[in-house]
């Protein structure tokens, strides 16, 4: 876990900022398989589909598929496997990383059952489903890796959307302590200090 951790937090996993260039690319190809596939863009990728960012620094997606059927179907779309792990599934195509999450589980945090319903569907591209993972369990997971550039993202989510920070607050002390955030109480209490500090807390 740890080391996957490491891994996912490396500024510079591409030599390159990922546009919607790059990810309609990638959606295309996956489309082009032509295989039922939900996926449900999390991080940086579902701010660049929202144009809240222009870029990320890589792809990084949720899906309801198994692994067995994501490691035949990128096979066979010619994308490279980096890393089987299904903690955080480690993909390229050509020099763009795609990380993808399996199980409702996002890098040691599990996702309330309600996480599927409460998404955005944003379109379809023949039988590939896109998604967007709601912004509340987007900004938890942001809370749990709590770096700098998180920080940064979080605020422009909540300037951006309509997020209800007491309902946030609530669904992040249910989920933190039974996940594998560490210092959880801490680092809510850190963005809520820079929340306060810019009057988005209410």
């Amino acid at each position: 876990m740890k080391r996957c951790i490491n891994m996912y937090e490396n500024k510079y996993k591409n030599p390159k900022d990922t546009g919607n260039e790059e990810l309609n690319r990638f959606l295309q190809l996956i489309a082009d398989l032509d295989k039922k596939i939900e996926l449900f863009a999390i991080g940086g990728t579902a701010m660049v589909l929202k144009n809240i960012k222009e870029a990320t620094k890589d792809i990084d997606f949720l899906t309801t598929a198994s692994y067995e059927d994501i490691k035949k179907w990128f096979n066979l779309a010619g994308l490279i496997e980096k890393s089987p792990s299904k903690i955080c599934n480690i993909w390229y195509l050509g020099n763009i990383r795609i990380d993808i999450f399996y199980d409702s589980f996002i890098l040691g945090t599990p996702l309330p059952d309600d996480w599927k319903e409460i998404s955005d569907h944003i379109r379809d591209i023949g039988k590939l489903k896109l998604y967007i993972l709601n912004w509340y369990d987007i900004i938890i997971t942001k809370i749990a890796r709590s770096e700098s550039r998180d920080i940064e993202d979080i605020i422009k989510i909540i300037k951006t959307q309509k997020i209800n920070f007491n309902k946030l607050k609530k669904r992040y002390y249910i989920l933190a302590p039974t996940s594998l955030i560490s210092d959880y109480n801490y680092k809510f209490k850190h963005l809520e200090s820079k929340l306060n500090d810019i009057g988005k807390t209410n």
